[in-house]
């Protein structure tokens, strides 16, 4: 039976690695730094996967200077440290394998990070050479969000791609409004940092990635 998606964009943070230690001792280093009191994990965690830059302006009230600098400074100990407090999710490298290995389907990454950051996890986990394309946010904020991260790897598509059969996996709402504002279908899953309240609009939801490797390539 044919695939029922035949390009499949793949979220990062919560999707394919659980980044959660590194960002969150990352941000703690940022609002210590700042001179900020520091806030419960889940006010944290509310930063994961959004632009950094808007979570320190909208979230913190932050002015534009010291949200800059904020996120300075958690980009210091990241990209030295906390970009490698992170780890795969159990049976992902293998389902990425799987995906590679079809002539039907191919995969990429969007994701609100860094591309640098991007690229280097990536070839950190050894996982890059099974993606077609890599789209991520641009260090000086040209490119930001997923609505445009995804548009942007979109634009790079041949220009008869199917939208019907375009899929965004992500574990966030801005994953499914960033699909849904760019006509593409969306999926949530559960087993990232999102919850079903938040991923209420995806066009479906999965709970693992067991259950991810069966919707995107079927069997028991």
């Amino acid at each position: 039976m044919k695939n029922k998606f035949d390009k499949i964009l793949f979220d990062l943070d919560g999707t394919i690695t659980d980044s959660k230690e590194g960002i969150l001792k990352c941000l703690r280093y940022a609002f210590d730094k700042m001179e900020l009191e520091n806030p419960d994990e889940e006010f944290l965690m509310s930063f994961v996967g959004p632009p950094l830059i808007e979570s320190f302006l909208h979230k913190v009230n932050l002015n534009e200077k010291d949200a800059k600098k904020a996120l300075g400074f958690y980009r210091e100990r990241f990209q030295t440290i906390g970009i490698y407090e992170n780890k795969l999710y159990p049976g992902i490298s293998e389902l990425l394998h799987l995906l590679s290995q079809r002539n039907d389907i191919k995969i990429y990454i969007a994701t609100a990070k860094p591309l640098p950051f991007t690229i280097r996890i990536l070839e950190y986990f050894k996982i890059i050479k099974y993606f077609d394309d890599i789209s991520g946010s641009t260090l000086d904020g040209s490119i930001s969000g997923k609505t445009q991260v995804i548009s942007t790897l979109l634009n790079r598509l041949e220009p008869d791609f199917n939208k019907n059969r375009t899929l965004m996996i992500g574990d966030r709402d801005h994953d499914i409004l960033g699909a849904k504002e760019n006509g593409i279908k969306s999926l949530g899953v559960l087993y990232g940092y999102g919850n079903k309240e938040e991923l209420g609009e995806a066009d479906y939801l999965i709970d693992s990635v067991v259950e991810l490797q069966k919707f995107l390539l079927g069997g028991k």
